[in-house]
């Protein structure tokens, strides 16, 4: 068998929880370690272990930190037990093979025996995770249309139960004659009263924004107990389960092309509607289907807004969204979204007015203007004045007395000092370790000539307590150099800051509005207002 030479292994292991079942990560690095030591000549090896992950989504920090080790060409070649290990998605794998080739790493997995090192290993190994995926696919569709079957049937499914309702179990008997058990919804008498409330109010005022501030202001909180936002009211306002469910409502929804799941004349006046399949939940975001993929189904629980209001919503939330205002895209608020409100934590909004061709603006607590004054009441900030004297501010960064450069000074001074006491480790372990390796040589120069004596075996037991205090020495040195890493890169941030201030002090009158928004987003990490003064925090 030919055996690689290879300096640096780098092994992958992942498993998706933290229970007994399955391949543990622990037996998934130990057979590639036998792999890696059986196929090549190993010089050092490198542990990526990720316990309590899916593998649906690359986001795991040790498949990251792997990634930028091999961008950074850190190790030769990666290994792993299984396909899957790495990633359940083809388009994520093929990017991880694309990545590895472009740094010359080659990729083995054990139990597919696949090594694209070669030309054949590369082809089988895209063709079973194609056929993987396919499997998973497959059996993903049956499981989806079997929920969609059940949600026919107007059950609850499961999930957070929408504000007026909890869900409740209920018995009955299937086409077979056998009793089942089925969740329902179940009416919240107080919570479907303010259910009406905010639909009535909404349907008012005719806006979000003032819909929030009158909850605000009447001190009305969600189920949970906390304040009303924008986005937990549309959620209210655009749900079909408080849709009464008449002839009415199943011709809008005929009309958005959804699929009904009953017949007009189940369609009573009195249940409230079930939809299932609103939101495409792939990758890391959330998108809300069109309405042609909805599965609409009459549900077992009592609708309480009529389905004429219900409607009214939907088409006046419509409407507010075409017409909402494109934010950030005026020359004014050089301070957004740095700006943070110490009364109350909220982020502060710039306001502006034009005045006889002059455009003046100032900076508003969020929650003041939600809540109208109720919730915080801090004083206004003067656009002008805030933006001119943090750009002065950082103009005399460079200067010793400056905050800033004190914060910046301090920082750095911390780090040499971190730095320093790892160097004086570093020097103390290497001895240690030079002399342990010294030891092990000699004991093994001992045993050489003692084989057939009984001090042998005393001496293959110092031998092995040496070899594990060379082990622990040699992870207290891994140790220090992940550290050193931090601390360079910490060093390197400091060195960036003080290049970005001083060409933004030297650049300051050259610069477009946009680019000084850029560089402040870059230097500053958030700005304090108190009501009286500005508290600048550096980007640290």
């Amino acid at each position: 068998m030919e055996v690689k030479i290879i300096s640096t292994i780098a092994i992958y292991s992942r498993k998706s929880k933290f229970t007994g079942k399955g391949e543990s990560t622990e037996n998934q690095i130990k057979l590639c370690k036998e792999y890696a030591y059986n196929h090549f000549q190993v010089g050092e090896i490198l542990i990526y272990e990720d316990e309590g992950y899916s593998g649906g989504n690359t986001e795991r920090p040790k498949f990251q930190e792997m990634i930028k080790a091999a961008e950074n060409k850190e190790f030769n070649v990666l290994i792993c037990y299984r396909l899957d290990r790495i990633s359940r998605n083809i388009a994520d794998f093929s990017s991880l093979i694309e990545n590895l080739q472009e740094n010359n790493i080659d990729f083995v997995s054990i139990r597919e025996q696949f090594d694209t090192s070669t030309p054949m290993g590369r082809a089988m190994m895209y063709i079973s995770s194609v056929f993987a995926q396919l499997e998973r696919e497959t059996i993903a569709e049956r499981i989806k249309d079997n929920m969609y079957e059940l949600a026919r049937t107007g059950r609850w499914l499961g999930g957070n139960t929408p504000t007026g309702y909890t869900s409740k179990p209920k018995q009955y008997v299937n086409k077979d004659g056998i009793t089942r058990k089925m969740y329902v919804l179940s009416s919240i008498d107080r919570e479907l009263k303010l259910i009406k409330s905010l639909y009535n109010k909404y349907l008012e005022l005719g806006s979000l924004t003032q819909l929030e501030s009158w909850t605000l202001e009447n001190n009305i909180k969600t189920k949970a107990g906390n304040d009303f936002d924008i986005s937990a009211l549309k959620m209210i306002l655009s749900n079909p389960v408080y849709v009464i469910s008449d002839k009415q409502i199943h011709k809008y929804f005929q009309n958005h092309k959804s699929d009904i799941a009953n017949n007009i004349d189940d369609f009573d006046g009195i249940h409230g509607l079930m939809v299932f399949n609103k939101h495409d939940e792939r990758k890391k975001t959330i998108t809300k289907k069109d309405k042609s993929d909805w599965i609409v189904a009459i549900g077992k629980h009592k609708g309480v807004i009529p389905s004429d209001d219900w409607i009214k919503v939907q088409e006046q939330l419509i409407k507010n969204r075409k017409k909402a205002p494109r934010s950030g895209t005026s020359n004014v608020g050089l301070l957004t979204p740095l700006l943070v409100c110490k009364n109350c934590g909220s982020k502060l909004r710039v306001i502006s007015s034009r005045k006889n061709n002059n455009i003046y603006h100032y900076y508003k607590c969020t929650l003041k203007e939600r809540s109208r004054g109720n919730k915080c009441n801090i004083k206004n900030l003067n656009g002008r004045l805030a933006d001119k004297y943090v750009i002065d501010e950082i103009k005399k960064i460079n200067y010793k007395n400056s905050e800033i450069y004190k914060q910046l000074k301090s920082m750095e001074n911390r780090i040499v000092t971190e730095s320093s006491s790892d160097k004086y480790q570093k020097e103390t372990l290497l001895r240690e370790l030079e002399n342990h390796k010294r030891a092990v040589s000699n004991l093994t120069a001992q045993l050489a000539e003692n084989k057939e004596s009984k001090a042998s075996k005393y001496i293959i037991e110092k031998i092995e307590e040496f070899d594990n205090k060379i082990k622990k020495i040699e992870s207290k040195l891994n140790n220090i150099k992940q550290s050193n890493k931090v601390i360079n890169e910490e060093i390197k941030r400091i060195d960036e800051l003080f290049n970005l201030i001083r060409y933004f002090s030297d650049n300051i009158a050259k610069l477009e509005f946009k680019e000084k928004k850029k560089l402040l987003s870059k230097i500053i990490g958030e700005i304090w207002w108190d009501g009286v003064s500005i508290k600048i925090d550096i980007m640290s």
